[in-house]
């Protein structure tokens, strides 16, 4: 049952049902850890791994497969921080310029749509007016809205 939970991505369910056995080992744990990492839980992955490690600690397994899910994790942040050149450009303005500064990027390609929802967010979040030119306008970024209003 813990194995349905875990591949339909029930983690938690599963996690309740393992937790409410008698004595579960270290390879039914194992089998909620994967799922972690398929369905990128990190904070679950942590909690199973801890369990693991107190019912088989030389499960060598064990510490790889956590070791993969943190790879995937830093992976993914990089990507969604440092995949895109504006979002480099803008944290990087973000970290060095003064605050209240207008901070602004200039591509030769079209803005993205992640790139383009990420930096709303950015410029509601740090309080700041961004100014991104793509190949065909100006987008300029307040409090969580665009000027072009979403036609782009």
């Amino acid at each position: 049952m813990a194995d349905l939970y875990s591949r339909k991505g029930k983690l938690n369910d599963a996690y309740q049902l393992i937790s409410t056995m008698t004595t579960p080992t270290g390879t039914i744990w194992s089998l909620l850890l994967s799922a972690c990492r398929v369905h990128k839980n990190v904070d679950l992955a942590e909690k199973v791994a801890s369990k693991i490690f107190e019912v088989d600690p030389e499960n060598i397994g064990a510490r790889v497969l956590l070791s993969n899910i943190y790879a995937n994790e830093d992976e993914q942040k990089k990507y969604l921080l440092y995949g895109h050149s504006e979002r480099r450009a803008i944290a990087f303005g973000i970290m060095s310029t003064p605050a209240g500064t207008t901070i602004r990027v200039i591509k030769n390609i079209r803005i993205c749509v992640d790139c383009h929802t990420a930096i709303k967010l950015i410029s509601k979040i740090v309080g700041r007016e961004i100014v991104v030119r793509d190949n065909s306008r100006f987008h300029h970024f307040r409090d969580g809205e665009c000027s072009c209003g979403e036609y782009w």
